[in-house]
This record gives structure tokens, sequence and C-alpha cells, in this order.
């Protein structure tokens, strides 16, 4: 159905995509998997002519419609683009919520959709819409017709977009990235989703993710891209169980595992520059039974109309000095809600948050948080060493010039980055670069405890290993204590001592992170233990 052949994509001064090959049969899934900025979604983009114009193509693409006739599309103009986004290829992108129109209703959406693949009347176009609604099992029409993006979960958006890309019947769904922000079981869903569409009608699928495991089970073959070439391809059991090329197995080896616990995580230049790589024992945490933080039947309602939300009720649990505990979850479960409730960005409607850090400092100097999205959480117009001076200044007051000085190049070599990029801006840093600053800012503060919250979610399987192996290390070295909020159970099973199972704002489950990996007997601690 699609075919790549000998596909080059050049800027002025650099190879991005180097003489690609490769085809998708007619009904077949093709998984692209590779770290950010190896070339996935250039090749993707290429399919429909939708590069930049300064970028360089060259190579052939081919695309088999369902009456077997093939014709050649690179290089398409306007017109023909259109006729295929709407017919023919559909496209699901990442972030439903950047990809949607904020200011018009889904329904208004997905009917434009709809029109433009050519059905009148409003009656026909209302069936449509109920009728691609039910497809991607959204069954509650009229609550998502009249809903703005931003009143629907993660889960649901995305369910929208693929609502609005199957309009036309398409022969072909590219999806890029189309699960990367959300939690385990939803990914599982979305993804099920799409290979049902795929089954139902005999479509093909272009599946891209920076996560070879999330994806496995979904696709019929996996083509592993490196620096803009595919340097293995084959059938998904062959390539998970047998990989050939060393950039598959870092790949695979830098997921956190519940069996690795204790020790670091292999990340991707340990594969590459050493194969005969033996993971290093991690220092032992210094726990001990002082509670730091003491959360007592919290309860937290929020009001949408006339409708009141019970987000979070009546959860409790405590933090001990040291200790690394997670707090894992769904979207939506209250994982956020506990952490702003916990620096008091939001306000309690009943409960009790205690703490007792032994010392005088503020709450903001005791407890810093790291974010999902480093891009978002640095200020693009500050340089590096101005911002970590900005928190010296108000969290370590009494230094002088030459000892904040050398606080900030020491902050930013225990990060792993170099005293020179006090200099940088954020936008001169790659995504776990940034990370990084964002950590190094955090311990500007001295806290004594530390939140992550997603901190790692968005980032490669390989830069989240080096990101978790940096935490881990500073945590013991620095004494601090960490509140993991994470989705991901792999992550959290891995780095924390205890862990806390939320679902629709109450704990599931809760204890520590060995007795629960080895003997829980709870159904959804059991769902969630499945994707480790």
């Amino acid at each position: 159905m699609l075919r790549f052949e000998n596909l080059n994509i050049n800027s002025k001064d650099k190879h991005l995509v180097k003489n690609v090959s490769f085809s998708i049969d007619r009904g077949e899934i093709l998984s692209l998997v590779g770290e950010s900025g190896s070339g996935k979604s250039l090749t993707c983009l290429s399919v429909l002519s939708i590069l930049a114009e300064q970028l360089k193509v060259s190579g052939s693409i081919f695309f088999t419609d369902r009456n077997g006739n093939e014709e050649k599309i690179d290089n398409m103009g306007n017109a023909k683009r259109k006729e295929y986004a709407l017919k023919k290829i559909a496209y699901v992108f990442q972030e439903p919520l950047t990809a949607l129109n904020p200011v018009q209703t889904c329904g208004q959406q997905l009917k434009e959709n709809i029109q433009l693949c050519g059905i009148t009347g409003k009656s026909n176009i209302e069936a449509r819409a109920c009728e691609l609604l039910a497809a991607v099992e959204l069954n509650d029409f009229q609550r998502v017709l009249s809903a703005f993006p931003f009143q629907l979960s993660g889960g649901q958006r995305q369910r929208v977009m693929i609502a609005m890309a199957m309009a036309g019947d398409p022969d072909l769904i590219i999806a890029d990235e189309p699960t990367t922000a959300l939690d385990v079981l939803l990914q599982d869903e979305i993804l099920g989703l799409l290979k049902k569409l795929c089954i139902e009608n005999k479509r093909s699928m272009l599946l891209v993710s920076h996560d070879i495991d999330a994806v496995a089970k979904f696709s019929d073959r996996i083509a592993v891209m490196y620096k803009g070439e595919i340097v293995e391809i084959g059938q998904t059991k062959d390539i998970i169980q047998s990989p050939q090329h060393i950039y598959t197995k870092a790949l695979l080896a830098c997921k956190p595992k519940p069996q690795n616990k204790g020790f670091y995580l292999q990340t991707l230049s340990d594969s590459l520059d050493n194969h005969g790589f033996k993971a290093s024992e991690i220092p032992h945490e210094i726990t001990s039974e002082e509670t730091i933080g003491s959360l007592s039947n919290l309860v937290k309602d929020y009001t949408d109309g006339t409708k009141v939300y019970r987000a979070l009720n009546g959860l409790s649990f405590e933090i001990k000095k040291g200790a690394s505990v997670g707090l894992i979850g769904e979207s939506g479960s209250g994982k956020s809600t506990i952490s702003k409730l916990m620096v008091q960005l939001e306000k309690l409607d009943s409960g009790k948050i205690e703490f007792d850090f032994k010392n005088n400092k503020p709450l903001s100097s005791n407890i810093q948080m790291i974010f999902q999205d480093p891009f978002a959480a640095l200020n693009p117009a500050l340089k590096v060493g101005s911002m970590l001076e900005e928190v010296l200044n108000k969290h370590q007051p009494d230094l002088g010039k030459t000892e904040r000085e050398q606080t900030l190049n020491n902050l930013l070599v225990k990060v792993g980055l170099n005293p020179e990029d006090a200099q940088k801006y954020p936008n001169e840093f790659s995504g776990g670069q940034r990370q990084r600053l964002c950590i190094a800012r955090a311990l500007a503060a001295k806290p004594v405890l530390l939140i992550c919250d997603e901190s790692t979610s968005a980032l490669d399987l390989s830069v989240q290993a080096q990101i978790l192996n940096l935490l881990k290390e500073l945590q013991v070295t620095e004494n601090l204590s960490i509140l993991m909020i994470t989705h991901s159970m792999a992550v959290a099973a891995w780095f924390c001592n205890y862990l806390v199972l939320l679902k629709n704002g109450e704990i599931v489950e809760q204890g520590p992170s060995r007795q629960l990996i080895e003997k829980s007997t709870n159904e959804y601690t059991r769902a969630l233990l499945s994707h480790t």
C-alpha cells in the first residue's frame, strides 16, 4: 500500500533521513521506532509532502489504493494533498489538545471534516458524526459533540482526533506518537482501537513511537530508525526476542524493570560504547522511620458549572525521611492534585497535610517540584546562569558573590552539565539536558522533599534512563525524599521503595514496593504490573 524507495531528506548542512526504503502491505501495521531526532516524523510528513520548504527531498514514495492502482505521490501539489488527506491517508498527531481548535466544539470540528469529505445535509452529517464516534467507542454522542476539547480527558480527545481522521474512510493511517502522554492502560486502549479500525476495514497503519515495548503487541512488523537510517526491520516477534542491531538492543535494555531494582539503568551510550555492559549497584537510600510528611483523609472537590467532581476522596499516606514514594495511577486519578495541595497551589476541602522538616525554612525551600515538560518549565528569555542565580538569591541569600558563582557551577556539574552552560539559553539544550536544568534549579533551593510530577514521561526511553539514574544518585548524595508521580508502574517499581496506587481519587493499594510487586492480588495493581 505504501512504499518508500531511497528517501533522503536534507537540510543545508545535514542529512536528516538517509536512503530509507521499506513498504507496508494492505492490512499491515508497521511500527517505526527510534529516539527523538531519528527521522521518524520527517519520514511520515514526507508522505503528504508537508515538510518545511527549506528541506530538500529526494527518492520516491508510492501509494497503492484499495483497487490496486499504484501512484507516485512524492512532491504532491495542494489539490492532490487535500484529496489524499481527506480520503486516502489519515494523520493522527501526538497531542490532541494542540491539534484540536480550542474555541470550537468537538462536534463542529468533526462535522467540518465530514462535510469536506463530501457528505451534505444536516441529518446525514449528524448521523455520520455519531457513527464515527461509535466507531471510536465514544457513545455519549451529544456530550462529546457539544464539548470543547478542554472539557474532555486526554484519551477522549485522542478518540475525537481518530474519529476526524476516519471521516473519509482512509486506506492508510499514519499515527505519529498517538499515545506518548497517556497512561499505560489508556495507551493500550487507544492502540487497540487503532488496530481494530485497521482490521475491520483492512486498513494499513504506520505507527510511530519512541517506545518499542509499547507498540510491540499492536504491530505486525517493526522498523528501527537511528540517525536517519533504518538499521533493522522485521517481524515484531523477531525484533523483540532476537534483535540484531546494537541500537535495537540498546532501546530494549533502557526500560526500567522491577527485576533490575537496586541497579543503575543501562543507557544508550552504555550499550553503544560498551558491548559488555554490566549494571552497577545503586548506593542504598538513607531511609529512616522519621516522617517528614503526613497526608490524612484528603478530600478535594472541583465544580464544573452545577456539577461537583470529587478529585480526592479521603486518602492518606506518609513520606519518610530519605524515602522514595511512588504515586501511581491513570490520568484523572488525582496524582497531580495531591502535589498541588502539598505545595499550597490548591486548597483542601477537608483533611490535613502536615510537614515536619526539622528546620525553619519556608515551605518553598523545603519542597521543590520537577514538572513533566522541561520545554514549558524553563523561561526561554533567561540564560541558565541567570535562572539559577534567581533561585539562589531567594533561597540562599547569605551567599557572597564568589560562593554563589561556585555553588552555581557545582549545581551544573551535579546534574551532568558544564559550568560553561550557564551562558546558554534553554533552546540550546536537548530535552534531556533541559530536564537536568530543571533538576539543578530545584536543587538550588536545598530542598528536603523533591516532587517529580511525570518528570520523565515525555522523554525517550534512553534519556529517561539517564534522568532516573541521576535522580536516584542525587537522592542518596543530597539525602532527599522523593515523591515520584507517574503513570508508569515500570518507573515507580524500579525507582521507589514505597508505592501508593490511585484510581478515581482513592487509594487502591499501598505498601513497600517489593511486597506489592511480588505478592499483590489486587486486579488494578496486577494490570499495571503487566506493563513492566
